[in-house]
């Protein structure tokens, strides 16, 4: 027998690099024999919406078209638009759209010769939630606030309806939040109308009972004519006594009776004078002084109540037209339409992948190996 020749040292450099070219063709293959013929037809529907305030930002523009003055309205935009994307692919969604894990199943169901694409039987919850994931795309524009809404299918009609179904979605969630708050800032504002309709109430009431009780006048009118009549009195005294003094002059004997008869007009106005001041202040008597007070306090309550009501209605119907204002609705720029052919951009981004894949493990592949080598 003759001996094992050995190989050249070509022929071996040759078996290393052919044996890592062959495993790469036989995957790409693969996958192009996948992407371009197994792979089941996928149908896509595309529409695009922006959500609208019923009127505009203070200083900025209710058109779309406005340009750099409807800034803050696209930022707005951007923002509620962030948020219906978390909304459009949280499990409450899927469970509305698809209550019945079963039908989803049955209607993504796997089917040969494609056994990678569709939703396998029995299925779990988080396996359907992320199967329901991969069939919307939610993208909210920087530029212009909108929002692009892109859904597929294996089928035209799935496609179709299914963008119909999260265009209605999101709809009714931008209605109940807008709704929901608004309802709770006019409740708020409601009650504090309430309430000060309340202390109104309470504040007149004590006044009536004030005023019953000491004869539905006013205290503070009481208080004057009483200082008016005292001061009538002083003067009537001041005159007395200058005609007192007058007869003192003229007649010699202090006991005349013309200067007896004035001196005892003198003593009795004094003593009624006295009389008249210690029943407007005493505590036995009217009190005046502690009423006036009482009563101010009691009107400055209720005129302090009648402009809280006046500032709390105010409020309320700035709240309501301020909720009004705030309104947002769904305004579609392009409606979904029913696709007449399969998507091809899947097709060649799956293949293009797998390109993507093989140049990066043959760039680390061929890095590791020169660095094992040099160790």
């Amino acid at each position: 027998m003759v001996p094992d020749q050995p190989k050249p040292a070509w022929r071996e450099r040759l078996d290393r690099i052919a044996k890592p070219r062959v495993l790469i063709s036989v995957f790409l293959a693969t996958s192009a024999f996948y992407c371009f013929v197994i792979g089941r037809d996928r149908y896509t529907s595309v529409s695009e919406f922006v959500i609208q305030q019923a009127l505009p930002l203070e200083g900025s523009s209710a058109s779309v078209l406005a340009g750099a003055a409807a800034a803050p309205q696209v930022l707005t935009s951007l923002v509620d638009g962030q948020y219906l994307q978390v909304y459009l692919e949280s499990s409450d969604v899927k469970a509305r759209l698809f209550p019945d894990g079963k039908k989803l199943e049955q209607d993504y169901r796997i089917k040969l010769p494609d056994l990678r694409a569709g939703l396998p039987a029995n299925s779990s919850a988080p396996a359907q939630l992320g199967f329901y994931r991969k069939q919307l795309s939610v993208a909210p524009q920087p530029l212009s606030g909108s929002v692009i809404l892109t859904t597929s299918g294996f089928s035209p009609k799935q496609a179709f309806n299914l963008n119909i179904e999260l265009l209605k979605q999101s709809r009714r969630f931008v209605n109940e939040v807008n709704q929901s708050i608004n309802a709770d800032q006019n409740q708020f504002a409601r009650k504090e109308v309430e309430l000060a309709e309340s202390n109104l109430k309470v504040a007149k009431r004590s006044l009536e009972l004030f005023q019953e009780k000491h004869g539905n006048l006013s205290v503070l009118t009481e208080q004057s004519a009483a200082s008016s009549y005292i001061s009538g009195l002083e003067s009537q005294l001041v005159d007395l006594k200058v005609q007192e003094a007058a007869l003192r002059r003229q007649y010699r004997d202090p006991n005349a009776p013309e200067v007896a008869f004035i001196a005892d007009q003198v003593s009795e106005l004094e003593v009624q004078i006295r009389e008249e001041r210690d029943r407007a202040v005493s505590k036995n008597g009217r009190d005046l002084n502690t009423l006036a007070l009482e009563e101010a306090g009691l009107v400055s309550d209720v005129e302090f109540a009648t402009q809280t009501l006046q500032s709390a209605r105010l409020a309320s119907d700035n709240s309501r037209r301020e909720s009004q204002r705030q309104l947002k609705f769904v305004v579609v720029l392009s409606q979904p339409q029913l696709p007449v052919k399969p998507d091809q951009n899947w097709r060649w981004q799956a293949f293009l992948a797998s390109v993507g894949i093989i140049i990066v493990a043959w760039g680390v592949g061929g890095f590791l190996l020169n660095a094992m080598r040099k160790s």
